[in-house]
């Protein structure tokens, strides 16, 4: 498993999630047993951690056109 310094950030509509409030999140818990009782398998907090690391990592491109992409990325990070 990776350690937890690499950090990630998701940014929707103004808001930012980063590893640091993911991790430190009172929700944690709640989503760690959500996620072990979907997978029937007991996770701790650190693997969902990193299981919404893997899961925020960028799969975009290859769902959608070049152009949408392009567009999404620059409504996010204007000029």
């Amino acid at each position: 498993m990776e350690p937890l310094s690499a950090a990630f950030e998701l940014r929707l509509d103004g808001v930012v999630l980063d590893e640091s409030s993911v991790a430190n999140s009172p929700m944690l818990p709640y989503v760690r047993m959500v996620v072990s009782l979907i997978e029937g398998v007991e996770f701790t907090c650190r693997e969902v951690v990193h299981l919404l690391r893997q899961s925020l990592r960028q799969h975009s491109i290859g769902a959608g056109s070049r152009n949408d992409y392009l567009l999404g990325f620059l409504h996010q990070h204007p000029p």
